[in-house]
């Protein structure tokens, strides 16, 4: 105890100056040499245990920064998953190799095809900005990686384009005129006699066309009658009808909806011509 007997020493003759001098403020602690190397501390005087620092740990690897338009892509042969921390920053899509891409790769600064033969392939885009760090997990490992913010500020997102614009309500029926138009110097086959002429739709149409005051509103016409010699009402819409007429309609009908005029084919049947009168009328 090499260093214990001069600690002993030192102490003792400090005491002996002490009793042949005059009082003196009590002594500071003496804190003992540096042991050489190889020794340890003694006991005395007692002294805090210092924790040692845990060993550094290793850090993830850096790649170089990714912009909004760029490709950074990982491949692994391992069944692996690759992740991103914090989420939002990027997306990573995974795809099966062999695979070949082409776009703007990390550190190239023209577009290129690059061929991915491994069994697994990860796209990294960005999205948001800010880093991101990379988690590749292959059965049980962890490797680290870090894609720095490449963008100054990140553009923002593409808006989602707008889905299909909702039905309008139809509009209601303020006026319904109809006008059968035939040649009269042609003979109609039975069923188109029976459509033009027949009870069924000639009842239907004094119900719901739109009158002009007692003038019922549909009317039976020669493709070469005059826009003339009925009322004003139904004048103009002839005229707006032979506007629209073609020879080879005839025989046809002509449906006014609210100041609008559509040319028709006569139908088959009066049935078949009443339903789809209806469907003009919202049905009814």
């Amino acid at each position: 105890m090499k260093l214990l007997g001069g600690a002993c020493l030192s102490l003792c003759l400090f005491a002996s100056v002490a009793a042949s001098t005059d009082p003196q403020p009590s002594p500071q602690p003496v804190t003992p040499p540096a042991p050489p190397p190889g020794e340890t501390l003694p006991d005395w005087p007692a002294t805090p245990v210092v924790p040692q620092p845990m060993p550094p740990q290793p850090a993830p690897k850096a790649v170089a920064s990714l912009a909004a338009d760029e490709l950074y892509v990982v491949q692994s042969n391992e069944d692996v998953q690759l992740l991103a921390s914090p989420p939002g920053v990027v997306t990573v899509t995974k795809e099966s190799g062999p695979l070949k891409i082409r776009g703007l790769f990390v550190g190239n600064k023209i577009v290129s095809t690059r061929t991915y033969a491994k069994k697994n392939v990860f796209i990294v885009e960005r999205i948001a900005a800010g880093d991101v760090e990379l988690l590749l997990v292959p059965a049980g490992k962890v490797e680290r990686r870090v894609v720095g913010d490449g963008d100054s500020p990140v553009p923002p997102p593409k808006p989602k384009p707008d889905g299909p614009p909702a039905p309008k309500p139809p509009e209601p029926v303020a006026s319904f005129r109809v006008i059968f138009v035939w040649e009269s110097g042609d003979t109609l086959t039975a069923a188109q006699n029976s459509v033009i002429n027949g009870v069924e739709v000639a009842n239907f149409l004094a119900a719901k066309t739109t009158k002009t005051g007692t003038d019922k509103g549909w009317r039976l016409k020669d493709k070469d009658a005059p826009a003339a010699g009925d009322t004003p009402v139904m004048n103009e819409l002839w005229a707006a009808v032979k506007a629209k007429l073609k020879p080879t309609d005839v025989p046809c009908v002509a449906v006014e909806v609210n100041g609008k005029v559509e040319i028709i084919p006569l139908a088959a049947t009066p049935a078949e011509m009443v339903a789809k009168f209806k469907t003009y009328l919202g049905g009814n």
